[in-house]
């Protein structure tokens, strides 16, 4: 349902605008090295941002239904009366960050409306590889708060010319939690059995 409302040629715009951001983060790499080193990861994930960000709004500038709202601190899209779509980079455990306003609260909050009339909030950015720092693909988020993920998929356009929208659902990666130093021992443990 959402692919479809959304359309394949504006999933298609914001797949190339993750795909081109990955190219200008590489380039703004190699530019000077030795600054990139010193870089805070705050200022490369605002410099990924702005450019995903103006890659798509000049990607979708022209379709029609899609609203483009960029009055700071809040800059979203609006596609037809029903989806609003913030930029997000995600984990792999599909988690983001935002800052808890009312207004982000609000917007990550699926709330309980009359049949067609619900508002869906969804996070289309990137997956990001912390350890290799770079940008790992496009995906798309729905969410019913900030911190509680109900799908995740990743977007891509299809090996044979790039023509079709490629959906693949990601399953979040639950943490590893090693509880053995703080519950106390069992005996069939203790035994070692």
């Amino acid at each position: 349902m959402v692919r479809g409302d959304l359309g394949d040629d504006f999933l298609k715009a914001f797949v190339a605008s993750v795909s081109g951001s990955r190219a200008d983060l590489t380039e703004f790499h190699q530019f000077r090295p030795d600054w990139y080193a010193d870089y805070s990861k705050r200022f490369v994930a605002n410099f990924i941002h702005e450019r995903v960000w103006a890659r798509m709004i000049a990607g979708v500038a022209d379709h029609g239904g899609v609203t483009i709202v960029n009055k700071e601190p809040i800059r979203q899209i609006h596609h037809g009366t029903r989806y609003e779509i913030r930029f997000k980079r995600h984990k792999p455990d599909a988690m983001i960050a935002a800052y808890p306003t009312k207004g982000a609260i609000a917007f990550w909050t699926q709330a309980a409306t009359l049949p067609s009339l619900e508002r869906v909030s969804l996070a289309l950015g990137y997956m990001w590889d912390a350890e290799l720092e770079v940008i790992d693909g496009a995906v798309m988020s729905f969410r019913d708060g900030k911190d509680n993920p109900i799908w995740l998929v990743e977007l891509g356009t299809a090996a044979t010319g790039g023509d079709e929208i490629t959906f693949a659902p990601v399953d979040p990666t639950l943490p590893t939690l090693d509880l053995s130093g703080i519950l106390p021992e069992t005996d069939t443990a203790a035994e070692g059995t």
